[in-house]
C-alpha cells in the first residue's frame, strides 16, 4: 500500500500527517475539503483513504457512501477526535477498515494502515477464489434442518450463504433456542473451511479456572492437576471454525486472551514457552446484546469490534408464525423416526393451542413440546389438547397470557385503577408498574425472563401482578 489520501478539515492534521506518513516511504495526498476530496479521487487512484468522519460538508456515513460511489474498493480508515462507539461500529459494519481515535499515535496509525492492506489482500483473495466456490456449493441434503420459507427466513438464509463464503468473524444474536449453532454450522459449511474441524464451546460451562486450558492447552505439569499435555480448541480446530456460544459468559482477563489469539493468530500453552501458529474463523453466539453490554465494561469493547465483523439477527419464532407448521411437521417427522411410529397428526384444537401461545422458548422449546407429547397419542395416532403442557393450554384459553401490545392500554388501566391519588408512594408505584409491563410485553408475559430483566424473584413478580390485577 502505498498511495494515501488524506481527508480533514484542519490544516494542522494534514500536514502532520503528510510529513509523518512520507517519512514512512507512503506517497501522500491531502484536503482539507471533502468536496474538493472526492474530486482528488475520480482523477486518482488511492489504496487507502484516511478521513476525519465529522468534516462540515457531509456526515461520515454519507462520506463514506460518496466514496464507494466513486471507487468501491476504495480501503478507508475514518478518524475523530469525538469517537462513539456507535458511529465506529456503524461505520465499520458499513465495510470502513477502521476507525481510530485523535489525537492520533504514530505507533497506532502504522498499525492501521498495515491491517488495512492486508484486509485489502484477504478481500481480493476471497473475490478471485473462495467466493464464486463458495457461492456454488451447497451443503449435502442430509443436514437435517429446516429454515422456514417466511421473508424472514429467506432473507436470513440468503446472510447465511454470503457471509458463509468469507472468513468474516460472525456474531450471531438471538433469543435462546433459535437455532444459533445450527446456522453456525451451516455457515462453516458454506465456507472454504468446510473440510476443516467444526469445534463448538459453550462458554457457559467455562470457568475462569479452566478456560485458558480449554481453549488454548496446557503443558504437562504447568500446574496442580495437568498430569499430561493438552490440546487446547483453538490447536483442534486448526485451519477451520470454533463456534463460541454465549460468549458474553467469558471474564475479562479469557476475553483479553482470546483476543489476542484472534489479533495475532498465535497461542501459547499454559506453561508453555513456545508461541504456536493458528488459523481459525470465529463464529459466536449471544443472546444478550454485546454492544450495549461494552458500554458498561462487562465485555471489551475491542473484542466486539474484532468479532463482529458481521452481525447476523435471528428472529424469534412468535414473529416467523407463518412458518409454524413447516416446523411442526418437521419435528413430526423427526420424532416419528425416533419412537419409530407412524407420522402422528395433530388436531385442529391443538394447532390453536400451538398458533396462540408465543413460545419464549422457541424451537427448542417447540421441538421438545412435540417429543413429549407424541409419547401420549390419542386414538389414530392423533395429539390431543389434553396432552399439552398447562402453560400452552392456559395460553389458548386466557388470551392474556399472550399479551400481544394491542393489549397493552387495558393492562395499563387495570393495573392503575386503585392508584387514583398523585402522593410520592403512588407516584412510585405507578412508574413500577408501567416498568413491569413494559417488560412483561416485551417477552410475551413470560414471567421467567421478565423475573430475569426485573431482577426479581419470579414469586415477587407474581405477588406484584396479582396487586396490579392481572391474572396470571
Amino acid at each position: 500500500m502505498k498511495s494515501i489520501l488524506i481527508i480533514d478539515n484542519h490544516v494542522s492534521t494534514c500536514t502532520l500527517l503528510h510529513k509523518f506518513l512520507t517519512k514512512h516511504k507512503y506517497i501522500v495526498e491531502t484536503t482539507t475539503d471533502a468536496i474538493h476530496g472526492l474530486e482528488i479521487l475520480k482523477k486518482n487512484k488511492f489504496d487507502l483513504l484516511i478521513v476525519e468522519y465529522h468534516l462540515p460538508d457531509f456526515s461520515g456515513m454519507e462520506m463514506f457512501d460518496r466514496i464507494q460511489k466513486i471507487d468501491p474498493e476504495a480501503g478507508i480508515i475514518f478518524m475523530s477526535g469525538q469517537v462513539t462507539l456507535k458511529n465506529a461500529v456503524n461505520i465499520i459494519q458499513r465495510g470502513a477498515l477502521n476507525f481510530i481515535s485523535k489525537p492520533l499515535n504514530p505507533d497506532e496509525l502504522l498499525d492501521a494502515i498495515k491491517d488495512a492492506q492486508q484486509e485489502k489482500i484477504n478481500m481480493r483473495s476471497e473475490k478471485s477464489t473462495s467466493k464464486p466456490i463458495c457461492l456454488n456449493h451447497e451443503p449435502t441434503p442430509d443436514t437435517g434442518l429446516v429454515w422456514g420459507k417466511c421473508s424472514k427466513a429467506v432473507d436470513m438464509m440468503h446472510q447465511v450463504k454470503t457471509v458463509g463464503a468469507t472468513n468474516y468473524s460472525v456474531i450471531i444474536q438471538g433469543e435462546t433456542g433459535t437455532g444459533k449453532e445450527s446456522l453456525a454450522r451451516l455457515i462453516h459449511s458454506y465456507s472454504p473451511r468446510r473440510d476443516k474441524p467444526f469445534i463448538a464451546v459453550d462458554c457457559g460451562s467455562l470457568s475462569k479456572e479452566i478456560a485458558s486450558s480449554e481453549l488454548f492447552g496446557h503443558e504437562k505439569g504447568s500446574f496442580t492437576g495437568a498430569h499430561s499435555q493438552k490440546t487446547g480448541f483453538f490447536e483442534q480446530a486448526n485451519g477451520g471454525t470454533i463456534f463460541l456460544d454465549e460468549i458474553a459468559n467469558l471474564s475479562l482477563d479469557i476475553q483479553m486472551a482470546l483476543l489476542r489469539a484472534l489479533q495475532e493468530k498465535v497461542i501459547r500453552k499454559i506453561g508453555g514457552n513456545r508461541e504456536i501458529f493458528t488459523d481459525v474463523r470465529i463464529i459466536t453466539a449471544t443472546n444478550e446484546d454485546l454492544l450495549e453490554k461494552s458500554e458498561t465494561s462487562l465485555f471489551r469493547e475491542d473484542l466486539y469490534f474484532r468479532l463482529s465483523e458481521y452481525v447476523l439477527e435471528v428472529p424469534a419464532l412468535r414473529d416467523r408464525m407463518e412458518d409454524l407448521s413447516l416446523f411442526i411437521d418437521f419435528f413430526l417427522e423427526q420424532t416419528s423416526v425416533e419412537l419409530n411410529i407412524p407420522k402422528p397428526r395433530i388436531s385442529s384444537e391443538v394447532k390453536s393451542c400451538f398458533e396462540a401461545y408465543s413460545w419464549p422458548g422457541n424451537l427448542r422449546e417447540l421441538k421438545n413440546v412435540i417429543r413429549g407429547v407424541c409419547l401420549f397419542l390419542g386414538e389414530e395416532n392423533m395429539i390431543e389438547k389434553e396432552s399439552l403442557p398447562s402453560r400452552i393450554i392456559n395460553c389458548f384459553e386466557n388470551p392474556l397470557e399472550k399479551l400481544m401490545p394491542i393489549k397493552h392500554d387495558e393492562l395499563m388501566e387495570t393495573a392503575f385503577e386503585e392508584l387514583k391519588t398523585t402522593d410520592l408512594k403512588s407516584t412510585a408505584l405507578k412508574a413500577e408498574y408501567k416498568r413491569i409491563l413494559e417488560v412483561m410485553n416485551k417477552v410475551h408475559f413470560n414471567k421467567t425472563k421478565a423475573a430475569q430483566i426485573l431482577n426479581i424473584h419470579r414469586k415477587t413478580l407474581y405477588s406484584k401482578l396479582r396487586l396490579m390485577n392481572i391474572p396470571y
